[in-house]
């Protein structure tokens, strides 16, 4: 029997449970999110962190994004010492930095949030702004458990791409959505000396597997390695750069679906091509990444903007969104057209940005930080 096609539902009216009040609430455990929420609870802010995962990093350990950024001071530093100090992060020969464990970077988050007395609600999603005469004053979580309302005297937006900004009514910029976006992988029992001594003829060993029909033509080129540190080299470990994939969108479900999708397929048909190269006989996936790397992204039109040529500290109008109160926005959504983020994105590490965050939202919440 033919269903007809439904193109919207009316919910009815329902009353809302508040889980809990707060000075500041943190949407998005990222490094940006808890660097946010670990200042403004140093500061002594009431500060409670909503993040849709398990575990706070957000996309940087998920998606294999070892690289550690440089950091002159602050909470970057603080969390490249905890790194270094437990033998987790050590220069990586493929790129001259550092290079950390994401699972080490999972337990030195948590540490320092759990230290600074930020509260926690884990495998959470902030779904709606709650909105009062322009001005954000909390956010609806859902969960297991059923929808929450929590009322905050500031909000930060640490979603990475101005998630919740663009439900409060924020103007955005979006990209054209041709952005690659790449999926890592993890392989153990690497004979890793003899896998780089054979790296000159990586290429002409792809591209022979290619003529044969053994791989596709969307795999990488080459085979790219990651990680090439003394930890890693003693654990016969390496992160390989799999399948990049271009103008694939990156903002609906659908098309993030259909990449994800594709791009496990794609490494799944390159690990057995592996086996045939000298040193990686023997490899086996310890696993793939948790989520795509991707590359660009949404920015708030703030108060402020940063343009090309106009790298360094970003002044606090950019972290403000034009006609919203009480929100803040951090991460790679601040406002910032995309020639001034390309250019100095080196400069603005996520925890740099959070932690500017988290002092401008104690400012207003409790009116530390003058």
């Amino acid at each position: 029997m033919a269903t007809d096609l439904i193109e919207r539902i009316t919910l009815p009216k329902r009353r809302t449970p508040v889980y809990k009040s707060v000075d500041v609430l943190v949407c998005g455990g990222g490094i940006a999110g808890v660097c946010a929420a670990v200042t403004a609870a140093r500061a002594g802010a009431n500060v409670l962190l909503v993040e849709r995962n398990v575990v706070l990093g957000g996309n940087a350990p998920l998606s294999f994004a070892i690289d550690l950024p440089v950091s002159d001071g602050g909470l970057g530093a603080e969390i490249e010492a905890r790194l270094v100090a437990g033998g987790e992060a050590a220069p990586d020969a493929t790129t001259g930095g550092l290079a950390y464990e994401p699972e080490a970077l999972k337990y030195v988050l948590l540490d320092l949030a759990q230290e600074a007395g930020v509260h926690l609600l884990l495998s959470s999603w902030v779904s709606t702004p709650i909105m009062d005469d322009g001005a954000v004053r909390g956010a609806m979580v859902e969960n297991k458990s059923g929808r929450f309302a929590i009322p905050a005297k500031i909000v930060i937006d640490a979603t990475g791409d101005g998630e919740l900004a663009l439900r409060a009514g924020a103007d955005v910029r979006e990209h054209d959505g041709t952005g690659a976006m790449q999926m890592r992988f993890r392989l153990g029992e690497v004979d890793i000396e003899r896998a780089l001594a054979g790296a000159a003829d990586w290429s002409g060993l792809v591209a022979k597997a290619k003529r044969e029909g053994r791989l596709s033509a969307e795999q990488p080129d080459t085979i790219v390695v990651r990680g090439l540190t003394d930890i890693w080299k003693r654990r016969n470990t390496l992160y390989v750069d799999g399948p990049m994939l271009e103008g694939q969108g990156t903002w609906t479900p659908d098309a993030m679906t259909r990449a994800e999708a594709k791009a496990r397929m794609l490494v799944r048909e390159f690990l057995p091509f592996l086996k045939s190269v000298p040193g990686f006989e023997q490899s086996s996936l310890i696993d793939l990444a948790g989520t795509m790397q991707v590359p660009r992204t949404r920015h708030i039109v703030g108060n402020a903007e940063v343009g090309d040529g106009q790298a360094g500290a970003l002044p606090e109008d950019c972290f403000l969104p034009r006609g919203l109160a009480k929100l803040i926005v951090t991460g790679q959504a601040v406002s910032i057209t995309p020639q001034g983020w390309a250019q100095s994105r080196a400069d603005m590490s996520g925890a740099a940005l959070g932690e500017r965050a988290g002092q401008i939202a104690a400012r207003h919440a409790i009116g530390i930080y003058g």
